[in-house]
C-alpha cells in the first residue's frame, strides 16, 4: 500500500501565507518541501507547536493533519518495528486531533488506513526479526549470510585453481529452491550461483555446455527471469567472446523489456552498461547468420 498524496487541507495551509514562522523554512512558495527539509521535520515541529499555549486554533486541524502525514511519510521504508509502532501511534494521535478541529473524515480516511497498514507491517517485521534472531542463534548467520559465505569460499577456490571444488559450491547455491525453502529471500545469491556456472561452462567447456547450463537455470528460475536484471550486464560481459551470441541476445532483450516495464527507457543507462552494450552489439552483428 502506497502513502496517499498530501491532503488538500495541508496544501492549502502551506500556501495560505498563514503558516507559523517555524514552518515557513520547510516549504517553497509553491507548497513543496525545500531540498533541506523532510516531512519528519514537519511532524516534530507540529507536535511542538500544538503543545504551546499560543497555537492558533484556526490552523490547529490542518497542522495536525500535516504532522500526521509527516510521521507516516517517514515510515515509508521503515526497518525498526518499534520506531514504526511509535511513529504510527503519534500519527494516529494527530489524526484524532485533526478531526477534532474540523478536518473532514474524507481527508483522514486514507491516512487512517495507511497507519493501520504500517502497524501490520511493524508486527510482521517484528516477527521476522525474532525468527532471524532464532535462526542466527541456531546457524550462526542469516540465510543470506550463509549463502554469502559459500559464494566467497567458491570464488576463492576458483581463483586459486580449485575449479572442481568451486563448481560444486556454486552448484550447491544455484540449486537451492528460490521459492519454498528457508532461502526464499535469497534469489540474488541463487542467481549468482547460476551465473558463475554458466560463465565457467562457457569459458572451460564450450558453447554447448554453456547452453545446457543456461537451460537448467531458466527451468530452475521458473516464473522469474534468469539472470535477474541486476546481474544481466555483468553476465553479458562474462560471456563475450565465448561463442554464445544467442544467449547474449536473449539477456539483452530481456533486460530491455524489464527496463521498459520499469519506465527506465529502452537503452542501458550507465556508462559501464553502454560499454558492454556496444561490445555485445558488435559481437552479435559479427555472428554467423547476421
Amino acid at each position: 500500500m502506497d502513502l496517499p498524496p498530501v491532503p488538500a487541507s495541508v496544501t492549502r495551509v502551506i500556501t495560505s501565507g498563514k503558516l507559523p514562522p517555524e514552518f515557513t523554512a520547510f516549504f517553497t512558495p509553491a507548497g513543496e518541501l525545500t531540498d533541506e527539509a523532510d516531512w519528519s521535520y514537519v511532524a516534530s515541529a507540529v507536535e511542538t507547536h500544538l503543545a504551546t499555549a499560543g497555537a492558533d486554533e484556526n490552523l490547529r486541524g490542518a497542522l495536525a493533519l500535516a504532522g500526521a502525514y509527516g510521521f507516516l511519510d517517514s515510515l515509508d521504508d521503515g526497518t525498526d518495528p518499534d520506531q514504526m509502532d511509535e511513529d504510527s501511534d503519534r500519527a494516529i494521535a494527530l489524526l484524532r486531533e485533526a478531526e477534532a478541529h474540523g478536518i473532514d473524515e474524507d481527508e483522514t480516511d486514507e491516512l487512517w488506513r495507511y497507519a493501520e497498514h504500517i502497524g501490520s507491517l511493524a508486527a510482521e517485521l517484528s516477527d521476522y526479526l525474532a525468527e532471524m534472531d532464532a535462526y542466527v542463534a541456531k546457524h550462526g548467520a542469516t540465510p543470506q549470510g550463509r549463502l554469502d559465505a559459500k559464494l566467497r569460499q567458491a570464488h576463492e577456490l576458483y581463483s586459486t585453481g580449485e575449479r572442481a571444488a568451486a563448481i560444486a559450491l556454486f552448484r550447491e547455491v544455484a540449486e537451492i529452491d528460490p521459492w519454498g525453502s528457508e532461502f526464499s529471500g535469497c534469489f540474488d545469491r541463487i542467481d549468482i550461483g547460476w551465473c558463475r556456472l554458466l560463465h565457467d561452462a562457457a569459458q572451460v567447456e564450450g558453447p554447448e555446455a554453456a547452453r545446457k547450463i543456461w537451460q537448467e537455470a531458466r527451468v530452475h528460475h521458473r516464473a522469474a527471469r534468469f539472470p535477474i536484471t541486476m546481474h544481466a550486464w555483468p553476465l553479458v560481459e562474462m560471456l563475450l567472446g565465448t561463442g554464445v551470441p544467442d544467449i547474449i541476445e536473449v539477456i539483452i532483450h530481456e533486460w530491455l523489456d524489464a527496463a521498459i516495464e520499469d519506465g527506465r527507457g529502452e537503452v542501458p543507462v550507465t556508462e559501464d552498461e553502454h560499454r558492454i552494450y556496444e561490445l555485445a552489439l558488435a559481437e552479435l552483428e559479427g555472428s554467423p547468420g547476421r
